[in-house]
C-alpha cells in the first residue's frame, strides 16, 4: 500500500501530463468524428456528381439526336424548295394561260364572227354565180343554130376565110378540150379561153365571131357550129 501512495511531486507531474493527454484524446476523438462526417459528405457529393455526369451524358445523346433530326428536316426542306421551284414554273404558265383565256375567247369569238361573215359573203357570191350561169344558159338557149352543118377542125393554127368560112360560131370541144385562142390580122388577142368538156376547168362551149383574116390557135380538135 505504501507503494501506491504518491508524493506531492508525483501528483504534480501527473496533473501536469494529464491535461495534455486529455486534450489529445479529445482532439483525436473529434478528428475521428470529423473524418467520419467528411467521408459521408464526400460520398454524397460524389453521388451528386455522378448523377450530374449521367444527366450530362443523356443530354449530349439527346443533343446528338436533335442534330440528326435537324439535318434530316433540312434535307426535307431542301427537297420541298426544289419541288416548289419546279412546280412554280408550271403554276406560272398555268396562271398565264388563265389570264390569257379571256383574250383567247375574245379572239375566237371575233374569228367566229368573221367566219360567219365570210360564209355569208360566199353564199352571196355563189348566188351571183348561179344567177350568172342561169343568165348564160338563157343566152345560150337564145342562140339559134343555123341549118348549116357544123365544121370539125383539128388542132393547130387555122385561118378564117381559108380553113373555115367567116361567121358567128359556137365552139364545142371534141374529146376533153383545151386552150382556144383567136387573133385578129394585127395579132391582137380576140379570144383567150379554155373550152373543156368539164366545165370546172373552163367553159363547155364558147360563142365568138370569126372574121376574115382571123387566126385560130386551137390546142385540140374543136367543132364549130354556125349560129345566128
Amino acid at each position: 500500500m505504501s507503494n501506491l501512495k504518491l508524493n506531492s511531486n508525483q501528483k504534480k507531474n501527473i496533473k501536469r501530463f494529464a491535461l495534455p493527454i486529455a486534450a489529445a484524446i479529445l482532439l483525436f476523438s473529434s478528428y475521428g468524428l470529423g473524418s467520419s462526417n467528411a467521408s459521408v459528405t464526400l460520398d454524397g457529393e460524389k453521388a451528386k456528381y455522378e448523377k450530374i455526369q449521367e444527366k450530362i451524358s443523356i443530354a449530349k445523346q439527346d443533343e446528338a439526336k436533335l442534330k440528326d433530326k435537324i439535318i434530316e428536316l433540312q434535307g426535307k426542306v431542301k427537297e420541298i424548295n426544289t419541288e416548289y421551284t419546279e412546280r412554280k414554273k408550271e403554276f406560272d404558265e398555268a396562271e398565264k394561260i388563265v389570264e390569257n383565256k379571256e383574250n383567247v375567247m375574245d379572239e375566237l369569238n371575233k374569228l367566229n364572227s368573221e367566219l360567219s361573215a365570210s360564209k355569208g359573203q360566199i353564199t352571196t357570191i355563189e348566188s351571183d354565180i348561179n344567177a350568172k350561169k342561169d343568165e348564160l344558159a338563157s343566152l345560150e338557149n337564145a342562140i339559134k343554130v343555123k341549118k348549116e352543118e357544123p365544121v370539125q377542125l383539128p388542132a393547130g393554127q387555122l385561118v378564117v376565110g381559108k380553113d373555115i368560112q367567116p361567121g358567128r360560131y359556137k365552139v364545142l370541144p371534141v374529146g376533153r378540150g383545151a386552150n382556144f385562142f383567136v387573133y385578129d390580122s394585127n395579132g391582137n388577142t380576140i379570144v383567150n379561153t379554155i373550152i373543156y368538156s368539164n366545165s370546172d376547168l373552163g367553159v363547155s362551149e364558147y360563142v365568138t365571131m370569126l372574121l376574115d383574116g382571123y387566126v385560130i390557135d386551137a390546142h385540140s380538135p374543136f367543132k364549130y357550129v354556125p349560129v345566128e
